[in-house]
């Protein structure tokens, strides 16, 4: 794999971005909001980001409000964005999709 921690050109954030659908730039950073049903789920889900972000030991910035979440990756020692941070994006999809948010 290339140098995780090195900054990425706009060419080679943008033909990434093309692999995970539902996240974009937002300010210079890798971002994807999330919708769930109830403010429990929410803060669940945030602790669940949280382990896995020590885990790879790489913190996102999260935004939270009620039921909706804002996950934003950079690599802040290269300024800009990295292959860590499409990595760290990746395995939060993964965690998403792992959870049953409408449980009959």
């Amino acid at each position: 794999m290339p140098n995780e921690l090195t900054k990425l050109a706009e060419e080679q954030i943008q033909a990434r971005l093309k692999n995970l659908p539902d996240w974009e730039i937002d300010s210079g950073m890798l971002q994807r909001r999330y919708t769930l049903p109830t403010f429990p789920a929410t803060i669940f889900f945030v602790c669940a980001i949280a382990h896995l972000a020590e885990v790879g030991q790489h913190h996102p910035d999260m935004n939270i409000s009620y039921n909706k979440i804002a996950v934003r990756f950079a690599t802040h020692s290269v300024g800009g964005i990295s292959y860590k941070d499409f990595e760290m994006a990746k395995k939060v999809d993964e965690l998403w999709k792992t959870f049953d948010w409408n449980p009959s």
